[in-house]
């Protein structure tokens, strides 16, 4: 679990953590193109946000990336009596 910031920030977590590209010397089996595309469709609609990995359980090689907002830890910080 990461907290990103801004899209460089967003850019750089998924780029190492998602597609597991280290470097800008590395090679990928997507071009620049594609990689654009994908960090596009892939994009958290607001930053500050918290972002993960989770993997299916029935799907365990199916990996999605998942967002958490403020909204939702505000939410659960006042479940949790946290102000």
């Amino acid at each position: 679990m990461q907290l990103l910031n801004n899209h460089f920030e967003y850019r750089h977590w998924m780029l190492h953590n998602y597609f597991m590209i280290e470097g800008t010397d590395s090679t990928s089996l997507l071009s620049e193109e594609e990689l654009d595309e994908y960090l596009f469709e892939l994009r958290p609609r607001d930053y500050p946000c918290l972002v993960t990995i989770t993997s299916q359980t029935h799907q365990p090689l199916n990996n999605e990336v998942t967002y958490i907002y403020r909204e939702q830890i505000a939410d659960w910080a006042e479940k949790m009596g946290v102000s």
